[in-house]
């Protein structure tokens, strides 16, 4: 249960994140073409913070942080995928 917890906390953190890196790259000298790989890179890290944070304490540090660095991966695709619903709807895609 905890780690559907986590992975929908990483789905809106993701969400979240693409407007924000969006925002501070869009239009900058590192072009547009950064924006997804920062997004992805900065919910991975989320993911693997709260990923040693949530997750049972059982389980290996090193094996919670990849658990939740994957998770957030995972949740920064979702966040992508529904965004581009959102803007383009189900025609454009």
């Amino acid at each position: 249960m905890r780690i559907l917890a986590l992975f929908v906390a990483l789905v809106v953190v993701g969400c979240v994140l693409l407007p924000l890196s969006a925002a501070v790259l869009d239009g900058s000298a590192t072009g547009e073409n950064l924006i997804i790989p920062v997004q992805l890179l900065l919910t991975a890290a989320v993911g693997a913070v709260l990923g040693r944070a949530v997750l049972a304490p059982e389980r290996p540090a090193r094996r919670r942080l990849l658990l939740g660095a994957g998770l957030g991966v995972a949740g920064a695709l979702v966040g992508v995928a529904v965004f581009f619903l959102l803007l383009n709807g189900f025609d454009g895609a």
